[in-house]
């Protein structure tokens, strides 16, 4: 089975699963953006029946029952427990679509990540596009913070990054600490920007949707949580995740934040 719901809904998708009899002893794939959804998974079925993926390919809805894929981007595997998953990247690789496999599922997850955070929460709490943090400097002052909590949340939990498929986040991880802000904001804009596919930062799109719930508890609020666990703090992440689920629940006023980055975070 493919768990690719939305993060806040991986309980609702145990109950599911759980109801079907098929599933008691299947091999769970979890596509999912964010932290903790793996976690819930193996918990209600077990560590060797999950695998962590993470997507790289840029998929937009073009209509109802239509989708339209980047050809750039794969499928990166890591099992959570010993059980053998070659059959799923062979599967997947029948397909046409490229794939590899990664040792250590928390790595992976914590990759893609890096990816998930950048051009979305700020993007979201500022009703901007990327191209606008990325062009506004102090919007991308909280963004590479952002990112650099991220990073420093990793290195204290021994999460070593991995370039996954067309999205080099080792690489990313190493320039982001030796780059000035400047030069960074450069070398990411063009990647942020292009590498959505056209798409809207999904965070945005919940929110110009008007959903009371989003991803970001799982994406920006997951690394704050566990940079909690680890005793250190994400006070950026923290801010974006309380203020884009504050928005989205109607506790806080979109118009507050919209187009004002000087109000998401003065630390």
């Amino acid at each position: 089975a493919i768990v690719a719901v939305k993060a806040y809904a991986t309980a609702g998708a145990v109950t599911s699963l759980r109801a079907i009899p098929q599933c008691a002893r299947a091999t769970l794939l979890t596509v999912q953006n964010g932290l903790g959804n793996e976690e819930i998974l193996a918990d209600a079925f077990g560590v060797e029946q999950v695998v962590a993926g993470a997507l790289t390919v840029a998929v937009d809805r073009i209509g109802a029952a239509s989708i339209s894929a980047s050809e750039k981007g794969g499928l990166s595997l890591a099992p959570l427990g010993t059980s053998p998953h070659n059959w799923l990247m062979a599967a997947f690789g029948a397909s046409g679509m490229a794939v590899s496999a990664v040792g250590d599922w928390r790595a992976l997850k914590w990759s893609k990540l890096l990816i998930n955070i950048l051009g979305n929460g700020v993007c979201a709490a500022l009703d901007w596009l990327p191209e606008q943090v990325y062009a506004d400097r102090d919007a991308f002052a909280i963004e590479r913070r952002c990112l650099l909590e991220a990073i420093a949340v990793m290195r204290r939990l021994k999460v070593q990054p991995v370039n996954l498929i067309d999205y080099p986040s080792a690489v990313l991880t190493s320039a982001a600490g030796v780059l000035p802000a400047s030069v960074l904001r450069v070398a990411l804009a063009k990647r942020v920007v292009t590498g959505r596919g056209g798409k809207l930062p999904s965070l945005l799109m919940d929110l110009r949707a008007h959903r009371s719930q989003s991803e970001v508890d799982a994406l920006n609020g997951g690394v704050a949580a566990q940079a909690a666990k680890a005793g250190i703090e994400a006070p950026a992440n923290a801010a974006v995740a309380r203020i884009v689920s504050g928005i989205a629940n109607g506790t806080l006023r979109w118009e507050e934040y919209r187009g004002h980055p000087e109000r998401l975070f003065s630390g």
